[in-house]
């Protein structure tokens, strides 16, 4: 097995581009996926698939991304294991602008980066992806109740024993509804 080139100078890329698929045998990607999950416990799995073309003026890189990530539910504070799916396509544009010359971006331009320098770090562009197909509020589930500020009961195993708040703001609501009651 040939060991992935996760770094390739921009004038090594051959005219009919190249590919590159990793999984998790892959040392780099296993410190990516660990990376992300930040030291979590878990089993990391994933694969990268992308393809690179070169073009006169930018560098295409379409690729898929798979994998599983532990990760800490944000309401209940419990782990689980978050399924990581995403499909992408990037532009790096080899000359956007000189450095002071003010450019006008188009709508199209809107998915397209600065290719900066002469070296395409494919690793910091898989980071990148897997960042954005994480959750910004990760979850177990949808409907997860989370944990009681005031008891500390896990609210999707337990009942709250809180006893109910009283505001004695209602105070005087509640009284007129037990003279309304009476009658």
């Amino acid at each position: 097995m040939t060991k992935p080139r996760w770094r390739v100078g921009v004038d090594d890329i051959p005219d009919a581009g190249f590919a590159l698929e990793v999984d998790s045998r892959d040392a780099t990607l296993l410190a990516l996926l660990g990376e992300v999950a930040e030291g979590r416990a878990g089993a990391l799995a994933g694969c990268v698939s992308l393809q690179v073309e070169p073009w006169p003026k930018r560098v295409d890189i379409r690729g898929t991304l798979t994998g599983k990530v532990p990760l800490v539910c944000a309401r209940c504070l419990e782990g689980y294991v978050e399924d990581v799916e995403r499909t992408f396509n990037q532009i790096l544009a080899r000359n956007l602008a000189a450095d002071d010359e003010e450019i006008e971006l188009r709508h199209r331009d809107l998915d397209r980066s600065q290719l900066v320098g002469d070296t395409l770090d494919l690793q910091e562009i898989v980071r990148e992806e897997l960042m954005l197909s994480l959750p910004s509020k990760p979850l177990c589930r949808a409907d997860c109740k989370g944990i009681c500020p005031g008891c500390g009961a896990e609210l999707n195993e337990a009942e709250c024993t809180c006893a109910p708040v009283v505001d004695d703001r209602w105070s005087a609501l509640a009284a007129l509804k037990g003279r309304l009651g009476d009658k």
